[in-house]
């Protein structure tokens, strides 16, 4: 599953001159793997196709920043304004620092930074932690809030994708964990 996250990570950001090519690249990716996720990265590929930057910039602003319930900040879906939010935005940035993760301007618990974070991950532990714990709640709570807002944006069948190859990658790592365990026992 290397490399797929990180193209998530650049599909589901604010769209850059490249994020064409890389929603291509993405829907090859995962066409070799999954076919649920295939099927929806295609869609979200089809639906960009026709598109010039300047729209998919505003369907992105529409579809995430302009609706708090869409924020792709994962802290705001999993905590609110709880102080635990701060205690989690503390910890991914200590391990966005160790990983190398060029932050930018945006917080930590940005959905971009996070799978750029996960992509680098090495410990089995820590990313499955990351997609169960982090992710896929959050993930899941930005895709159903924008279905509700605007479900005919693009974003929703990317976002699907994300979830399903999430949902993939943990149960991956149950089944490996399982194993090992099993092993050793």
């Amino acid at each position: 599953m290397s490399g797929i996250y990180a193209l998530f990570a650049s599909v589901l950001d604010y769209p850059a001159a490249g994020v064409f090519s890389e929603a291509r690249e993405l829907s090859r990716q995962i066409a070799a793997n999954d076919s649920e996720a295939a099927d929806l990265a295609r869609e979200f590929e089809t639906a960009l196709s026709g598109m010039r930057l300047e729209q998919l910039q505003e369907v992105y602003t529409s579809s995430f920043d302009m609706h708090p319930d869409c924020v792709p900040n994962l802290g705001c879906h999993i905590f609110g304004e709880d102080v635990r939010r701060n205690i989690f935005m503390a910890q991914l940035k200590e391990r966005m620092d160790r990983a190398q993760v060029p932050k930018g301007v945006e917080l930590p618990d940005h959905l971009s930074l996070v799978l750029r974070l996960l992509d680098l991950l090495e410990n089995k532990d820590e990313a499955s932690a990351l997609i169960e714990d982090c992710l896929i709640p959050g993930v899941a709570h930005i895709l159903s809030a924008l279905r509700q807002i605007n479900g005919s944006s693009p974003y929703v069948s990317a976002l699907q994708a994300l979830l399903a190859t999430l949902k993939d990658g943990a149960s991956g790592a149950s089944a490996t964990q399982e194993s090992v365990h099993g092993e050793a026992g």
